[in-house]
């Protein structure tokens, strides 16, 4: 028990350190990224500028990995540090001189009568803390994983019309790769989901509601995430808030990388069909303006919003 108390609290110090360290520096790589970012927003394209926040986000997750030797103030120095402490007593004795008299006291010194167990430290409670903090947004992530794969396993293809549209749209956005298309319950919102087989998915009301450039133009929007890979980094922005979801300024980023990425989108589609930018934000409105229900599960997901 004192072995397993040490090791909690100095790992606790040593994440108490890193954590501290780790906040102050994204409060101010962050609020640089964001700041130029916002200064940039009429002179730069959006994609260059989710690009300048992503890689701060990336900086900060790599960060525990770029030093090759870590402070011996941040981890326990050599194997010695997650011994049994009770072996460092018995190599005391063992090295003291033979001359050296031997009481009762010291002689009753040993494994089954050694000090009481230490108490718990704060920076070891917080250690636990951030443990179960994981453990409970890791168990929602994997539940909106599982609830996604049942939206897409539940969704029936679509007709032949839809698909005619969907190979249309795959060869403006000159996407190679096999992309499905699905269509699910009404009141969803479109969005796209899979990391190596994507699948889109639509609510079975779109293009009978608003006909089919609305359906066109949501196409062109998903193939874009697809064609820029935004679903790989959206998995990244997810294990990231996982493992640091005490940290606010990360949230924040988090929040601006997932608006930026929307408007890359929309460049991204522009540029393929030359489209005016007011005919096709205002397909997307209306398209977002559809009744609502409940929404698709959010992981690997990104909808149009």
């Amino acid at each position: 028990m004192n072995w397993m108390i040490e090791q909690l609290n100095t790992m606790g110090k040593a994440f108490v350190d890193f954590s501290t360290l780790m906040v102050v520096e994204s409060a101010a790589l962050i609020g640089l990224a964001l700041l130029v970012e916002h200064t940039l927003r009429r002179y730069v394209r959006a994609a260059l500028r989710y690009w300048l926040v992503t890689l701060v986000l990336a900086y900060l997750l790599l960060t525990p990995f770029l030093p090759v030797c870590p402070p011996s103030s941040f981890m326990p120095a050599g194997s010695a540090a997650y011994a049994d402490p009770t072996t460092h007593l018995a190599a005391e004795h063992a090295q003291a001189p033979l001359s050296q008299p031997t009481t009762g006291q010291s002689q009753t010194t040993s494994v089954g009568t050694g000090e009481p167990p230490r108490s718990l430290s704060w920076q070891g409670a917080v250690l636990l803390l951030w443990l179960a903090g994981v453990v409970v947004m890791a168990g929602a992530v994997v539940r909106r994983a599982a609830a996604a794969c049942k939206c897409v396993d539940s969704a029936p293809n679509a007709n032949l019309l839809m698909n005619d549209i969907l190979l249309y749209c795959r060869k403006r956005m000159k996407v190679r790769g096999p992309v499905q298309l699905r269509v699910c319950e009404e009141g969803m919102r479109p969005a796209v989901c899979g990391l190596f087989s994507p699948v889109i998915l639509v609510p079975r009301n779109l293009a009978p509601t608003l006909g089919s450039r609305h359906l066109r133009a949501v196409l062109l929007h998903q193939l874009a995430h697809v064609k820029r890979r935004d679903l790989w980094v959206n998995m990244v922005q997810n294990v990231v808030q996982v493992l640091y979801f005490y940290n606010p300024f990360l949230w924040l980023a988090n929040a601006v990388i997932r608006r930026l990425r929307e408007q890359a989108a929309d460049e991204t589609v522009l540029d393929a069909v030359g489209e005016e930018d007011g005919i096709y934000a205002q397909r997307l409105a209306e398209v977002a303006g559809l009744p609502a229900g409940r929404t698709v599960p959010s992981l690997d997901l990104v909808a149009i919003g």
